[in-house]
């Protein structure tokens, strides 16, 4: 049996997501992937058992680009709102080299029981990733607000991202534009926001919010382990 080597299992990953750039998703096979990749059809399902498997790859190689880029803007900054902004622009950079594999795989993702879906069980190490980036990004930042709120930011964080996601999808300015504009004015508001409800009038807000969100998390948590 032929052991895994990371080169090709990224040769593969880049055939795919060219292929599927060119042709879109459902005319893509795992065939003219291998073709593509100059490896042979039984090595690549031997990486990969199948499409789903490979856009699982695409989705942890914008997840590492996000994260490289995200951590080079930050370097030497401690500024929450330039530390979060560095972060969205990472994500919406990287994902414009890919802005066709992203309108072809959208019908697809947004599907809850899909597993090319983000909130899937299978999306969970490229997911996992974007929480660790924003982890760092508080850790290293000047952020002070409520504890508990800290705590939960990531993942609050990581909601955002995606409805930054879907409109920037849907978003046919050139350069995508007035998201690019949205969310520049994003970070400094979620930065003055959460430096507010330290205060005593705003705790019920968090405590609602916190409700919330961990509503949210268990029943994301709940479909990726019923597969639904």
């Amino acid at each position: 049996m032929p052991t895994l080597d990371s080169s090709t299992r990224d040769r593969i990953v880049t055939a795919a997501t060219s292929l599927i750039m060119e042709r879109g998703y459902d005319k893509t096979t795992m065939r003219a992937i291998a073709e593509r990749a100059e490896v042979s059809l039984g090595s690549t399902y031997y990486y990969f058992g199948g499409k789903e498997e490979l856009v699982q790859g695409f989705y942890l190689r914008i997840a590492r680009e996000t994260c490289a880029r995200a951590s080079a803007a930050m370097d030497g900054v401690t500024s929450f709102s330039k530390r979060l902004d560095a972060c969205f622009e990472a994500f919406m950079d990287t994902s414009e080299e890919y802005r066709p594999i992203a309108d072809s795989l959208l019908s697809l993702a947004i599907v809850p029981s899909s597993p090319l879906s983000p909130f899937s069980d299978q999306s969970r190490p490229a997911r996992d990733l974007f929480l660790s980036m924003y982890v760092d990004m508080i850790d290293g930042s000047d952020l002070k607000t409520d504890s508990r709120l800290r705590q939960a930011l990531p993942d609050l964080l990581w909601s955002v991202q995606m409805l930054i996601t879907l409109g920037w999808v849907q978003d046919l300015s050139p350069g995508q534009r007035v998201t690019r504009t949205i969310v520049a004015r994003l970070a400094p508001s979620l930065s003055r926001l959460l430096s507010l409800v330290r205060l005593a009038p705003f705790r019920p807000f968090v405590d609602d919010a916190l409700e919330g969100l961990a509503i949210v998390k268990t029943g994301r948590e709940t479909r990726a382990h019923v597969g639904v």
